[in-house]
């Protein structure tokens, strides 16, 4: 009979008959390689939008975009003025815009910023916001109501996509489209 030997049996022989680590050290050990594996695979799963939420997407448009909505919106602009109506005041989350080369407050919560180069981002509550510029940039998520008019730019009046849809022309005239599916009564809670 032929006995394969391991070039690693002269080593083997310092091995220790039991066990080094203790059961509650093979516990935690086992627990942190879990979590290693779980965390990157739950935080990359696509659940970053609740049930009946739409999405919009307006790239280099002209004209005026219009959104009514409880989500989230990003976005930014080359030339041209944006009044914010932030509807939930309770939700402690203003309105965060940069470069604007003037801010005017219109009252009863409603600010223009005007300029070039415009940022802009409100997250997490009940908003109006209306774009009135060239260049827009716009992502938003949520439930709402949207209108886009890119009336005197039929030539180049940017893209959009509505609630994942196919990237379409700027409609040439007011448009009003659903964002997400709003439940009866939700959208003003």
């Amino acid at each position: 009979m032929v006995l394969l030997q391991s070039p690693y049996n002269s080593m083997m022989r310092f091995t220790p008959g039991k066990a080094i680590l203790r059961p509650a050290m093979r516990r935690i050990l086992l627990l942190t390689a879990v979590l290693m594996v779980a965390l990157p695979v739950a935080a990359a799963w696509p659940s970053g939008l609740a049930p009946g939420d739409g999405t919009l997407v307006v790239d280099n448009g002209r004209g005026v975009v219009t959104v009514h909505a409880r989500g989230g919106i990003i976005g930014r602009f080359d030339s041209g003025n944006l009044v914010v109506e932030n509807l939930d005041q309770s939700s402690g989350r203003a309105p965060i815009v940069f470069g604007a080369d003037r801010i005017q407050d219109l009252g009863n919560g409603k600010i223009r910023y005007s300029g070039d180069d415009i940022r802009f981002r409100m997250i997490g509550s009940l908003f109006h916001v209306r774009i009135n510029a060239i260049g827009i940039d716009v992502s938003a998520v949520g439930r709402g109501n949207v209108q886009l008019d890119a009336s005197g730019f039929t030539d180049f009046p940017g893209r959009f996509s509505i609630n994942g849809g196919t990237f379409l022309p700027l409609p040439g005239h007011l448009t009003n489209y659903t964002l997400g599916q709003a439940p009866p009564g939700q959208l003003g809670k």
